[in-house]
């Protein structure tokens, strides 16, 4: 399964956003890349594709060095 959802970094300073691609969603995705600024607002940085294994392995990797998981109510901005 692709992993799907929000991280944000420890220090509260960026966000990646892991989505599906719809048109291949088993296998393929896109991780998002946002900065947080001062004031608590996203600025788009980029996206770029990404395997369901690299996808895995990364946000594996993210969370153990901890990253949490933020939830849609709780993004900033």
């Amino acid at each position: 399964m692709y992993p799907e959802g929000w991280l944000m970094d420890p220090e509260g300073k960026s966000l990646l956003y892991f989505e599906k691609d719809p048109m291949n969603p088993m296998y393929e995705g896109y991780v998002g890349s946002w900065l947080i600024s001062g004031d608590g607002s996203k600025q788009f940085r980029y996206r770029k594709r990404i395997s369901k294994a690299q996808a895995l392995a990364q946000w594996t990797h993210l969370s153990s060095q901890g990253w949490s998981l933020v939830r849609e109510n709780e993004q900033a901005a």
